[in-house]
């Protein structure tokens, strides 16, 4: 029987209170039934009575930390979903799991090599997350605001860690930048820069815009900063593409005087403080690869440009030293971190390196021990933390962000932990504890990076496999069993290999065939992990998507698309073109999938950058009738398969963020698109069930997973979050079960339990 509600909202406060908050509330079999904004904040006062694994599963303190990374997926009313995802995270992280059966999901994960990373994600946007302050409210909960090229603007509550509201909206572009302070009257406010040239105020108590959008800036505001006055009034100094550093006056709406000029390039990045003799400063930093120092009082520069950078410089912080001195930390393109005395216009040491791309954020705090950081992010997928007072980092780089990092800011929690606020090119806001550690996934076996797509098959002696290409340029194979690689990678390509699919040749050889970023086609042999024959070649782009089938004259062949518009086909017996390219879709064609028509015709479906859907004729290469539209944006996957009155369709994911299902005998979709997902839609599988369901699989750029039922086209259960966006997905069956690869920052495979439906 599941707890009462009462006990699930509230038991973990009483026991907070009585001292005893302790494995029984921490254990897998309750914590997919708690209040998770409720037990979130209560975490530091855990009764640790071992913090390591026993015999009987993991210690309490493993169990809290893989449940703070699935937290954010938490939902009150749906246990089963929970499980699904702490099952999910435990896999990930090498945890014991719970039973199966003990809530009754939909998903079993039975294992997952991942790179889970540290940190823990807060929530999501549909887009890039290019901005991050934080504050704290009239009430005292510390929050993180958080812009994005979606166009708009988040708060997130940081001891729950829930978003508060809905997004706030009204700007008409991306928003790239965000910064926080409190008006005279108490309220405290987010002043966000953006694209469409303008400058908004927004009041974090109600989620309501300030006034009229702030405008002056004649090209887009990149950087924005805050502070006061020495007479009281709360500024936002902004920076511009323009080339101009503008004051506004944050209780009135105008601005101060005229725009500060002397930037010879776009301004990225802005920061504000007060120096020693009370003068507020803003610096300023951009693509001209300078440094400058603002005296606001007046609005002009004090000293000379501080240079050193040797390229644009995208982020600039500040603080003030044990010693009271002033600086500023600027980060670049160049890859480095300055520091400068802001007394003097020198740096305080050598440039701190350790990035191996752009530093695109910077922020600064001070540690429970009194030293002074820096925070660094970078598009390297990092974050970095700096000893300003010795210039060293301290600690391994956190990692956990699969794109890049674009920004950052730091806060102190009602708890007394010091945290660091990130926001990636992966949609994801993440959260970082900066005074502890925190467990990350077991190096992954395989793969060294993405995997980018998948493909299964069962090898002569009965094994199921799954076949994965890579963007380290390996193509692996996994035995489905156990998770394990099967020998070393397959080498031969040259770049980044970005699709897979397999078949059987006549002489029941089973085949696996990739296209790369090489622009080549490669056969390989499953069962001794041969290349067959030198590299397919033709194709004068990256081959981004392959798919298999027999021809009626019992050929098999394969179908590949690129990024010239074109696809062709090849005979996969003689390893040669048959015919001419496929030409006709304006745009890359990134997805392809084959069928068989009732009249016995073979038949390709690929999905283009155009938005459309065609239908090719493998005998002839022709197409067939009028490409199919609907779709709004690029078309990322298909597949097809049969309903069970017969009709052969195929289903399609794409950019915005919609799955269709579209009947193939007649060219129309078979009914409205299928909404659910949040973002762009890049893998589609299906299978059919033994009583003849047809299901599809759908994995995005949102973290999850989900199952359709194309006859009825409703949603099956709960969707599965994983730990990052999903590149791939294949199906196929095991003893029974309805198995899922899934594949994006590592792979897993995940049984679909068809019973729970």
């Amino acid at each position: 029987m599941p707890p009462v509600p009462y006990v699930r909202r509230h038991v973990v406060e009483h026991a907070a209170a009585g001292q005893v908050l302790d494995e029984r509330f921490v254990s897998l079999d309750f914590l997919p039934f708690v209040d998770a904004a409720r037990l979130r904040p209560l975490l530091p006062r855990l009764s640790v009575r071992s913090g390591r694994r026993n015999d009987d599963g993991p210690g309490e303190l493993e169990v809290v930390e893989t449940w703070r990374r699935a937290a954010y997926t938490w939902s009150w009313n749906d246990p089963a979903a929970n499980a699904d995802a702490l099952n999910f995270w435990c896999a990930a992280l090498g945890q014991p799991r719970a039973s199966a059966a003990a809530v009754g999901g939909l998903w079993w994960t039975r294992w997952a090599r991942c790179r889970v990373g540290s940190g823990e994600i807060l929530g999501r946007h549909s887009d890039e997350v290019s901005a991050v302050a934080t504050t704290v409210l009239s009430d005292g909960r510390p929050v993180a605001v958080t812009g994005s090229w979606d166009n708009t603007v988040r708060i997130w509550d940081l001891s729950t860690g829930h978003p508060l509201g809905e997004p706030l909206t009204g700007h008409t572009s991306w928003v790239v930048a965000v910064a926080t302070t409190v008006l005279p009257d108490g309220r405290p406010v987010a002043v966000t820069g953006s694209l469409d040239t303008t400058v908004r105020i927004w009041d974090l108590s109600t989620g309501h815009p300030l006034g009229e959008p702030l405008t002056g800036h004649t090209s887009p505001v990149a950087a924005v900063a805050t502070t006061v006055l020495p007479d009281g009034r709360p500024v936002a100094v902004t920076g511009s593409d323009d080339h101009t550093v503008r004051i506004w006056d944050l209780s009135t709406g105008h601005t101060l005087g005229e725009p500060l000029t002397g930037h010879t390039d776009l301004v990225r990045a802005v920061a504000t403080t007060v120096l020693p003799d009370g003068r507020p400063v803003a610096v300023t930093a951009g693509y001209d690869a300078t440094v400058r120092i603002w005296d606001l009082n007046t609005g002009h520069l004090t000293g000379e440009p501080l240079t050193g950078h040797t390229s644009p410089v995208a982020a600039v912080a500040t603080t003030v030293l044990p010693d009271g001195r002033p600086v500023a930390v600027t980060a670049g393109y160049d890859a480095t971190v300055r520091i400068w005395d802001l007394n003097t216009g020198h740096p305080t040491s050598e440039p701190l390196t350790g990035h191996t791309s752009p530093v695109a954020a910077v922020a600064t705090t001070v540690l429970p021990d009194g030293r002074p950081v820096a925070v660094t992010a970078s598009w390297d997928h990092t974050v970095r933390i700096w000893d300003l007072n010795t210039g060293r980092p301290t600690g391994e780089p956190l990692t956990g962000h699969i794109r890049p990092v674009g920004a950052v800011a730091t806060t102190v929690l009602p708890d007394g932990r010091p945290v660091a606020v990130t926001g990636s090119w992966d949609h994801t806001v993440r959260i970082w504890d900066l005074s502890t550690s925190h467990p990350t996934s077991e190096p992954l076996t395989g793969h060294t990076g993405t995997v980018g797509a998948v493909a299964t098959t069962v090898l002569p002696d009965g094994r199921p496999v799954a076949v994965t290409a890579g963007w380290d340029h390996t193509v692996r194979i996994w035995d489905l069993s156990t998770g394990h690689p099967m020998g070393g990678p397959l080498t031969g390509h040259t770049e980044a290999v970005v699709a897979v699919a397999t078949t059987v040749l006549p002489d029941g050889r089973p085949v696996a065939v990739t296209g790369s970023r090489d622009h080549t086609v490669r056969i390989w042999d499953l069962s001794t992990g041969h290349p067959l024959g030198e590299p397919l070649t033709g194709h004068t782009s990256p081959v981004v998507t392959v798919a298999t089938t027999v021809l009626p004259d019992g050929r098999p062949i394969a179908v590949t698309g690129s990024d010239v518009d074109t696809v062709r086909i090849w005979d996969l017996t003689t390893s040669h073109p048959t015919g001419e390219p496929l030409t006709g879709h304006t745009s890359t064609v990134r997805a392809v999938a084959t069928t068989v028509l009732p009249d016995g015709r073979a038949v390709a479906v690929t999905g283009g950058w155009d938005a459309t859907v065609r239908i090719w004729d493998l005998s002839t290469g022709h197409p067939m009738g009028e490409p199919l539209t609907g779709h709004t944006s690029p078309v990322d996957a298909v597949t097809t398969t049969v309903l069970p009155d017969g009709r052969p369709v195929a289903v399609t994911g794409s950019g915005d963020h919609t799955v269709r299902i579209w009947d193939l005998s007649t060219g129309h979709p078979t009914g409205e698109p299928l909404t659910g997902h949040i973002d762009t839609v890049r893998a589609v599988a299906t299978t059919v069930l033994p009583d003849g369901r047809a299901v599809a699989v759908t994995g995005s750029d949102d973290a999850t997973v989900r199952v359709w039922d194309l006859d009825s086209r409703r949603p099956v259960g709960h969707p599965l979050p994983v730990t990052a966006a999903v590149e791939g997905v294949a199906l196929t069956r095991s003893g029974g079960e309805v198995v899922a690869v899934i594949v994006g920052d590592g792979l897993a495979r995940v049984d679909v339990r068809v019973e729970s439906w």
